[in-house]
This record gives C-alpha cells, sequence and structure tokens, in this order.
C-alpha cells in the first residue's frame, strides 16, 4: 500500500473583496500562490485540508475558495474556524469535492475532522465539548484497524504566545488525554495560531501547527505580525503510521 500525501493549507481569511487585506496582508493572491506553489510541487495530492477561517466574516468570499480548489482532483477537506460562517459553508460548498467535518478514509489512514468553532466563544477560542469527545472516543473505538490523523482549528496544546493561548483549544488537555487512550491516532494539526510548530507529545504521537496562507504573527509575541511569508504543510502518511512533513514557506513572495 502506498503514503497518502496530505496537502494543508489554513487561515487564508478570504475576504468578500478580491483585492482585500488583512493587517497588511493581500489574502486571496497569497492563497493561489500557496495553491499554486503546491500545484507545481506537490501535486498530485491524495487530500487537500484547509483547516478553518476560510473567510474572515464575510460569506460571499466562500465563492473564491470554491472556485480555487473545486478542480484539484483530490477530496478537500473543510473545517470552520472561528472567522467562519458554518451554515453557509455547508449551504454553499457541501458538495463534492469538499467534505465539510466528519471522517475521511485514505489509504490505511482515517482521517478525522473535528469541529473546534465554538459558537459561545466571544474572543475566537474554541471547544469541542462533551458530545464530541464522546463521538469522537466511539469513532476511534471503531477504527483501530490503522493509524489515525487528526485536523482541528485551535491548538489544543499552548503556543507560549502571550494573548493567543487564551484563544486556543478550551478542553485540549481533555482531548490529549483521550487520545492518549487511543494509540492509533498518530498526529495531530491545526491552523489558528499563524505560525509553525512541529513536536512529539509523545513517542508516537506528533502534533502539528502550520502556518497561514496569509500573514504570520511572531512566535511568543501575541498578535505582532511577523515578517515570514505565506505557507503551507505537506504530510506523507506512511502505511505503517509513519509521518514524514514539513512546512513549505513562499521565501519570494511579494504582494
Amino acid at each position: 500500500m502506498n503514503s497518502v500525501r496530505l496537502v494543508q493549507f489554513t487561515d487564508p481569511h478570504l475576504l468578500a473583496d478580491p483585492q482585500g487585506t488583512l493587517r497588511g496582508a493581500a489574502t486571496l493572491p497569497r492563497l493561489q500562490a500557496c495553491l499554486a506553489h503546491a500545484r507545481k510541487h506537490f501535486f498530485p495530492a491524495d487530500v487537500i485540508a484547509i483547516t478553518g477561517d476560510l473567510v474572515q466574516d464575510e460569506p460571499a468570499a466562500y465563492g473564491a475558495l470554491e472556485l480555487l480548489f473545486d478542480d484539484c482532483e483530490a477530496p478537500v477537506l473543510l473545517i470552520a474556524g472561528n472567522h467562519d460562517l458554518p451554515e453557509e459553508m455547508r449551504r454553499r460548498i457541501n458538495r463534492p469535492p469538499f467534505q465539510i467535518g466528519g471522517t475521511h478514509r485514505a489509504g490505511a489512514w482515517t482521517l478525522l475532522l473535528l469541529e473546534s468553532w465554538y459558537a459561545q466563544a466571544g474572543n475566537g477560542e474554541g471547544m469541542l465539548g462533551a458530545a464530541q469527545m464522546r463521538e469522537l472516543d466511539a469513532t476511534l473505538d471503531r477504527h483501530r484497524d490503522g493509524p489515525v490523523f487528526v485536523l482541528l482549528h485551535h491548538p489544543p496544546i499552548p503556543m507560549e504566545s502571550p494573548g493567543l493561548d487564551s484563544l486556543g483549544l478550551l478542553d485540549g488537555d481533555d482531548l490529549l488525554r483521550l487520545v492518549a487512550r487511543h494509540p492509533q491516532v498518530r498526529g495531530l494539526a491545526w491552523g489558528h495560531a499563524h505560525q509553525s510548530l512541529d513536536l512529539f507529545h509523545r513517542d508516537n504521537l506528533r502534533l502539528m501547527c502550520t502556518p497561514a496562507t496569509c500573514m504570520q504573527f511572531n512566535p511568543r509575541n501575541g498578535f505582532i505580525v511577523d515578517d515570514r511569508p505565506p505557507g503551507y504543510r505537506v504530510v506523507d502518511l506512511q502505511p505503517d503510521g509513519g509521518i514524514a512533513t514539513e512546512v513549505v514557506w513562499l521565501e519570494h513572495y511579494r504582494d
């Protein structure tokens, strides 16, 4: 059985105005540049994931994302972030090749999409909640026959960044305790923090934060915009449960 190539984009923050900017970043051209780079260097992909904040609170912006990814010839897995409008997502783009939330099987792997968007969030924090935790536990019980990779929007661990850590996954510790009972879970990948991280939580569990396609926040400095370029992540999921991954930075990108 071959490895599964997953390309993860996150936090494009698209605006209704195609020329619109967020904190000085032209969000649509940056996403277009990331996708064009991935097409050239890492496609064909088996799965594409876009892990939240697809838009910046503007429902009309979903049209641009739909046009960009409609012909990628791979399933496009979507997760709502705190700036998304989940009902509008489902109304507009809940059709092949798009999938919002749920479970996706790819080769030996099961991919799980968690909805950390939190309706009661006041500032952008996330929560899975008891019902989704129970559902996740039951789903993992059913998928013990192969490795599992989990995708979500909010960081389940502190990013050591003032302010930003208070807006992470409020029940992140509960998620990690649950996952610890299911050793077939080999990786968790998220966005939201607009920066990169890659570490092992335990011997066989890899934790990954993927930088945004728009702008980055300076590590450990809260919401200060960094000078790092747009980025995305490539993940090769091996049949034996191994994970090979790299963050790809568009080092020569200019607005």
